[in-house]
């Protein structure tokens, strides 16, 4: 089905909103939303930090390949509506060897978020694109990164008469595997710590253990966890950092885990022994997830 919009756009908007079409298009249509494929100069990439490439045992990934990519994939439920007069977000960072629309597939992000009944907006920045590297540009390196993209998707949205609002709510930081370093980098350096309500990692605890820590020290913030064997050792140091005196934390196996024991804000770990590519999508803990975090329902 085709979706008309009427808007005054310049120029570059609407080359902008062209080039998204086309994009989307290349991904599988799904139910219950609108898939664009946006290119910002926020993006992760392309950046200092790559602009040679990078080496992983022994082969190099260059940067025109695997680092020049400044697409955003963004997903906008039907029922979707404003917070208010604020848009809450769910950002995504994904792992090695994965790009956007490997990542939507693959692991049904979009068709979750629809599953969960959050009122949210999905937002998965192309990091880097089909290497084994968690690194993530300006999101990770820069200071203020993340608070300028979020800006711009949020400028964006309202400038293509998708919300009317571009102010920024609450927001989400879901992170897989070698995603850990664009969440870390953002609560390191983002400028948003104090909008961000929640972080879930799966199976991402494999550094910036004192960022996620310090972060979810906060009464109102929330970390849950999910991890295997793989991160085990990352997921004791988080522990040990959060431990106190008294307990303030909990420690749950997935086979026996409950939507409401995963609802407490306190810091949640969950052992799982599904396999590591197959903790978002196989049983639809991503979906399950979202539904303990502070986002509305629609």
């Amino acid at each position: 089905m085709l979706e008309w919009l009427v808007v005054d756009l310049t120029r570059s908007e609407f080359l902008q909103a062209t080039a998204a079409t086309a994009a989307a298009a290349a991904l599988p249509e799904v139910t219950g939303g609108r898939t664009l494929v946006l290119p910002f100069a926020s993006a992760p990439y392309p950046h200092a930090s790559r602009a040679q490439g990078h080496t992983y045992q022994g082969r190099v990934y260059d940067a025109a390949t695997h680092y020049s990519n400044s697409d955003v994939g963004i997903f906008i439920p039907n029922s979707w509506q404003p917070r208010g007069n604020a848009i809450d977000f769910i950002v995504h960072f994904y792992g090695w060897n994965h790009d956007i629309a490997a990542t939507f597939s693959t692991y049904r992000l979009r068709e979750q978020l629809v599953a969960s009944g959050r009122n949210a907006i999905l937002v998965v920045p192309e990091g880097p694109t089909n290497a084994p590297d968690s690194g993530d540009g300006k999101l990770e390196l820069d200071a203020g990164g993340f608070e300028r993209f979020m800006t711009d998707v949020a400028t964006r949205l309202k400038q293509l008469q998708l919300s009317g609002t571009d102010r920024i709510g609450r927001i989400v930081l879901t992170a897989h595997s070698g995603g850990y370093g664009g969440a870390g980098g953002v609560l390191t350096l983002g400028g948003m710590n104090d909008a961000i309500t929640d972080v879930i990692l799966f199976d991402a605890a494999y550094g910036y253990f004192d960022a996620f820590a310090d972060w979810a020290r906060t009464p109102q913030h929330h970390l849950l966890s999910l991890f295997t064997g793989d991160t085990s050792t990352g997921n004791a140091a988080l522990m040990g950092k959060l431990q106190a005196p008294a307990p303030n934390l909990y420690v749950r196996l997935a086979d026996s885990m409950t939507l409401a024991q995963l609802q407490t804000r306190a810091p949640t770990f969950v052992l799982t022994s599904v396999a590591h590519d197959e903790l978002l999508q196989k049983y639809s803990w991503y979906s399950l997830f979202l539904q303990t975090t502070a986002l509305e329902k629609t």
